[in-house]
């Protein structure tokens, strides 16, 4: 029994900086990563990166944030954190379905779900570090959301596919979520 607790205590230990989290350095609502010391798999800091992820599912009860969200913007602390000049990374996210409605102003997500929206301050904060959040027409036009009731800095696209079609044409890789 010894020996488990021994070995249960040195194995946290060395889990120990794999854990712990931390936000930043350019997202810090959200983006939580955790340092990996000495990553075999080596992040080139010299390219240019351009990452474009696909959000269609809604978070599973309205009041709690879509950890899809905090996806792109992990990504974005991680790059920035592994030396990446932040010159060096765009990121874009492309919302449709369920997903859609997480981009509401609070009004009328309360309006609709009677709670706040808790994803506002996550994609704001994302909006103004650089990520393009675009929202798909066609779930705007099946989900009756009026524009003026859309978040200001979302950009709306024709549709999901229109947005990714210009955005790979554009370098993006695609990360689906």
């Amino acid at each position: 029994m010894r020996n488990i607790v021994i070995t249960g205590a040195l194995f946290a230990l060395v889990a120990l900086p794999l854990r712990a989290q931390q936000t930043g350095p350019v997202i810090m609502k959200g983006g939580s990563h955790s340092p990996v010391p000495n990553p075999t798999f080596a992040v080139l800091t010299d390219l240019t990166y351009k990452v474009a992820w696909d959000i269609k599912v809604g978070s599973p009860k309205p009041g709690e944030s879509n950890a899809a969200f905090e996806v792109p913007a992990r990504f974005l602390n991680q790059s920035v954190g592994a030396g990446v000049p932040r010159a060096n990374i765009q990121v874009a996210v492309v919302v449709h379905g369920s997903a859609g409605e997480e981009l509401l102003n609070n009004e009328e997500y309360r309006a609709r779900k009677g709670v706040d929206n808790p994803n506002i301050a996550l994609l704001e904060e994302m909006s103004k570090a650089g990520v393009r959040i675009i929202i798909c027409g066609q779930t705007v036009a099946g989900r009756k959301m009026p524009r003026e009731k859309i978040l200001s800095f979302v950009e709306v696209s024709p549709s999901a596919t229109w947005a990714h079609a210009v955005l790979q044409k554009q370098g993006y890789t695609l990360n689906p979520f």
